[in-house]
């Protein structure tokens, strides 16, 4: 692999390095990563450079930036893969911030992209995705049930399925009353965001940003994804790490009632469930059939402590609801 960097990108490469799943090296004060992007279109790289890009020329030394072959092309093709080049800072790492603040900022910059953007926007899509979720998984519980299996996941997977239902109904309930009834504010606008958000993300590539994690949408999508992972591992102390998570964020880039009541709606959709069990039936491996159903187990041994945590949700964070206007679900009261 190394020769055919030097004959890509005429770089003289000692050694390659892991760095989370992508392979790296160093040459003086740069690190480079290779991320191999499959079949990717396009018009999505295409995004992905004009928003590093951007990010960087904001001042966003944490992001990764594309670099081109010797012949100005983006893309390379190394032993029947296809890959792209990335290049940032080193040693980032001395500069850390909390996560709330370090996340509230890039936020608060990815918000002024000038730029329309189509491929990665996935900005007022929630309902839709969900509700298109819903009816799959809907349509499958309903097979399964008329085929009276016997096996421990399916039986767990018939059981539960008609109470998740009804959460994720709530859910884009939640998300449909919220355009009707609010009115968004600029800290609502688009801006950059992870497709899946966790405390590992950042921390495996050594707080470099890459652009291949990244879509175009509300900033509580991150904010969501990273408090549901903390509820879901329960390390010591999670629900004071999450307010202090929160708090963090806040002090950089304050969430308006729009914000927050998207921000409850995509923490009550039941995604680690839907995942969890499209992912059993996804997959032929036994080995991966056990992890997803004790994961199931315990998702559905969490159920009061996920109510609970819902319930008091705003209320931990000490929000003036009423002063906001926001209203709270009557099953949760």
């Amino acid at each position: 692999m190394i020769h055919h960097i030097y004959e890509h990108y005429h770089m003289h490469v000692k050694e390659l390095i892991p760095l989370g799943p992508y392979k790296s090296f160093w040459i003086r004060n740069k690190i480079y990563v290779l991320v191999p992007i499959g079949e990717m279109e396009e018009e999505v790289l295409v995004e992905m450079k004009k928003l590093s890009d951007y990010m960087n020329q904001q001042g966003d030394i944490t992001v990764a930036t594309f670099v081109p072959t010797i012949h100005g092309y983006y893309v390379s093709e190394i032993e029947e893969q296809n890959y792209c080049l990335l290049k940032g800072m080193r040693a980032l790492e001395r500069h850390a911030t909390s996560l709330g603040s370090e996340l509230s900022i890039f936020h608060k910059r990815g918000a002024f992209f000038p730029e329309e953007i189509e491929q990665l926007s996935r900005i007022g899509e929630w309902k839709a995705l969900w509700e298109k979720r819903l009816d799959q998984l809907e349509k499958f519980w309903q097979s399964q049930v008329m085929n009276h299996p016997t096996d421990v996941f399916d039986q767990l997977f018939i059981e539960s399925f008609p109470y998740y239902l009804g959460v994720a109904e709530n859910a884009i309930q939640y998300v449909v009353d919220t355009e009707m009834d609010d009115t968004p504010q600029m800290t609502d606008a688009a801006t950059i965001c992870q497709e899946r958000f966790t405390p590992l993300l950042w921390h495996q590539t050594k707080r470099l940003k890459l652009p291949f994690d990244w879509v175009y949408d509300h900033p509580t999508r991150d904010m969501a994804e990273l408090i549901r992972y903390m509820m879901i591992e329960k390390k010591k102390d999670w629900e004071q790490t999450i307010v202090q998570f929160v708090t963090d964020y806040e002090r950089n880039y304050s969430l308006s009632s729009f914000g927050w009541r998207l921000l409850f709606a995509r923490l009550l959709f039941p995604l680690h469930y839907f995942e969890t069990v499209e992912r059993y039936y996804q997959t032929g491996n036994e080995e991966q059939k056990s992890i997803y159903r004790d994961r199931l187990e315990a998702i559905l041994h969490d159920v009061n402590r996920s109510e609970q945590f819902m319930k008091h949700f705003y209320g931990s964070l000490r929000l003036p609801v009423d002063k906001l206007g926001i209203r709270k679900l009557d099953w949760l009261s």
